[in-house]
């Protein structure tokens, strides 16, 4: 009768432990911030949007901006749940009001003072941000639908 050779028998053994080691699936990591922020903060938003001056004032983020600056207010509805002054939010113009021009059209702005009267998902924008929504125009009446998320 034949032995096998030590290293024959030690190297199916081998193989499964280094089987083992290697990880399946998929990783579930992500970005910092991203796991600790509330699912609705990861999801769509529909909304209005709206814009307002500046006037040479501090947002209630405490920063000073120029009306072409692409800023947003959000409503007291997310403003007391936490911090998120300096955060960004891509913003879809989803049409609505008259001679809007940028329908499909995408920014992203940083969110920079509180909108008082806004309801939950309205965002009052700066007249920049609300020009590079509506093609250069402040006139689909002064608001039109939008569709938002914050950004990781």
């Amino acid at each position: 009768m034949v032995k096998p050779a030590p290293y024959a028998v030690l190297a199916p053994v081998l193989f499964l432990g280094l089987a083992a080691a290697i990880p399946t699936g998929t990783t579930t990591s992500k970005p910092d911030g991203v796991l600790d922020a509330p699912l609705s903060k990861r999801t769509d938003h529909y909304g209005e949007a709206t814009y307002y001056y500046q006037g040479g004032a501090a947002g209630s983020c405490g920063n000073y901006n120029s009306d072409q600056a692409y800023i947003a207010a959000l409503s007291t509805y997310w403003m007391d749940q936490g911090t998120f002054c300096g955060r960004t939010i891509d913003i879809t113009n989803n049409g609505g009001g008259d001679d809007n021009n940028g329908v499909g059209q995408t920014i992203t702005v940083t969110v920079a003072d509180t909108c008082e009267g806004c309801d939950e998902n309205h965002i009052d924008l700066s007249v920049g941000a609300f020009e590079g929504l509506t093609g250069g125009n402040l006139d689909p009446p002064g608001e039109f639908n939008i569709v938002w998320h914050f950004n990781a």
